[in-house]
This record gives C-alpha cells, sequence and structure tokens, in this order.
C-alpha cells in the first residue's frame, strides 16, 4: 500500500476509518522512512497546538473536556456482547501517540499538562519584536516590548500591592484616558499611534474615572 501525505495526516490526527487506520499502520510497521515521517508530523502539529496564544479557561472547563473526551472514547468503542469474549487489547506502537489518542485528547493533554508560558519572555521572543527597560526616578519599573505589528505590552516588575489595581492611561492633549485595569504585572496595548504618551497609576479595584495618585509611569511609545 502506498501512504500519501494526507493520510499520514490523518492518521497522525487519529481521523482515519478502522480499515484505512490498519491499512497506514501496516505500512508503517513496513517502512522506517514512513515512521520517520510521522514522527515529523506529530511534531509539527504539537508544535502547531504550543504555538496558539495562552487563554484563560471558564472555570470547570477542564472537568468538562476530559468528560468529553472519555465519553466519545467510551462511544466509539465496538459494542461487545455478553457472550462475546473480550477484544483483545490493542497494540499501540510507540511512535503513534497522537494517532492512539485523537487529535481531541492530544490538545486537551497539551493545553492541561503543560506550564503556562511567561508572556514577556513569549512576546520577547516575537521575531521582530524591540524590548526595553521602562524607568522613573532611577528606579527600574519594567521593560516595554515594542512589536512589529504596532502593539506594544508593558511589563512591570510587581504587581499592585493587595487591594489595588493598576490602570493604564492614554495622555490626550494633556487628558488622561483610560484603557483599563490589570490585576497581574502585564498589558497588552493596541490601537495606539506611534508615539503615544501611556502612563500608569495605581488605582482602587475595578479603576478610576480619572487617576487618584501620581503616575507611576509615564511612557511615551
Amino acid at each position: 500500500m502506498t501512504t500519501n501525505p494526507e493520510q499520514l495526516t490523518a492518521y497522525a490526527l487519529g481521523i482515519l476509518s478502522p480499515e484505512e487506520e490498519a491499512q497506514v499502520r501496516a505500512a508503517l510497521e513496513a517502512s522506517p522512512e514512513l515512521r520517520a515521517q510521522l514522527q515529523a508530523e506529530q511534531e509539527t502539529l504539537t508544535a502547531l497546538v504550543e504555538s496558539l496564544p495562552e487563554v484563560e479557561p471558564p472555570p470547570g472547563a477542564e472537568d468538562r473536556l476530559l468528560a468529553r473526551l472519555a465519553a466519545e472514547r467510551e462511544a466509539s468503542l465496538p459494542a461487545v456482547t455478553p457472550i462475546a469474549p473480550p477484544a483483545p487489547a490493542r497494540r499501540r506502537t510507540p511512535w503513534v501517540p497522537l494517532a492512539a489518542l485523537g487529535l481531541a485528547a492530544a490538545l486537551a493533554l497539551v493545553f492541561v499538562l503543560r506550564p503556562n508560558p511567561d508572556p514577556l519572555q513569549q512576546y520577547a521572543r516575537t521575531p521582530g519584536a524591540t524590548t526595553q527597560a521602562v524607568t522613573a526616578n532611577g528606579t527600574d519599573l519594567g521593560q516595554l516590548v515594542r512589536l512589529p505589528d504596532g502593539r506594544a505590552y508593558l511589563h512591570l516588575n510587581r504587581p499592585a500591592d493587595a487591594g489595588r489595581v493598576y490602570q493604564m492611561w492614554r495622555i490626550q492633549a494633556g487628558t488622561p484616558v483610560s484603557l483599563g485595569v490589570f490585576e497581574g504585572q502585564g498589558f497588552l496595548l493596541t490601537g495606539l499611534p506611534p508615539g503615544a504618551t501611556v502612563a500608569v497609576s495605581v488605582e482602587p479595584p475595578g479603576g478610576s474615572p480619572q487617576p487618584t495618585t501620581t503616575p507611576i509611569l509615564v511612557q511615551n511609545l
């Protein structure tokens, strides 16, 4: 049997029919070159998943996803009558983890088990990005990453004190306009022209209509 690239990708994703999967598995067992191609395909798929931006899942999403995967896997198993002998365990070869798990399970494992990436490092590694330290009164406050698409990521060295939040402002004609609050240490600035002036102040939870404290940072983008 000749296995084309589309079949190999479908096998890696676990979306072939049982008959097609058996044919591809037989071809893999007979061809070291084909196994190497499958390994490369799996690595590409994994790298694609890992390149997706990190998002905060809603509460209970992990439990619902794993429960759905378990239900779909159980539904896909052939029915066995009480008098029939148990089906032999499916042999798994070491070079087909994605085919054995299926795409959904592989995605679940990647997102559930892999550590959250550092957003500062993630943005700083973007091709074409430039990073500079931001300071105020001789104090190192954090870093500003300018991205090639016009966005900028501001990362402060420490989070706001308990019971307080950082609030980002754009200074327009000397007037601060709120861009939102952030409880962590980073804020992604979008839709601002080059040279725009932004500022950060420390505010009560939820933010303020106007700054209630002297900005800790004023920065030109």
